[in-house]
């Protein structure tokens, strides 16, 4: 980055980049949260909060190399990812094998009829 370039409002570019980076990491760091506040709802038997429907992802344009002093936030934001991915991959399977489960259950031949009367 050239240091003495602006945008056309008057912003330097550098600052618009570091905005712009700030702005992607908090994205993503906001649905991370969202997914670890789901698993551990999900987890504890609660009913999962109400969200809207997730929007399709959009990857952030020309943001280039990130800036030095975002590294150690990008590299834990990664690490919440990848926890987060071994968690629903975890639940996922589980679900499966509890999906099984239940499919190998045998119906009852009749249903059971109970009749309530005064003696």
């Amino acid at each position: 980055m050239n240091p003495g370039r602006h945008l056309a409002e008057g912003q330097p570019l550098d600052a618009h980049w570091r905005e712009a980076w700030t702005s992607a990491l908090h994205a993503a760091e906001v649905d991370v949260a969202a997914a670890e506040t789901l698993l551990d709802k999900l987890h504890a038997g609660e009913d999962p909060p109400e969200q809207p429907p997730a929007s399709d992802w959009i990857a952030p344009a020309l943001l280039g190399h990130i800036p030095a002093e975002f590294a150690d936030r990008a590299r834990l934001l990664l690490q919440r990812q990848v926890e987060v991915s071994e968690r629903l991959a975890s639940a996922m399977v589980q679900a499966r094998s509890q999906q099984r489960a239940l499919t190998m259950l045998e119906p009852a031949e009749r249903r059971p009829v109970f009749v309530d009367t005064a003696v």
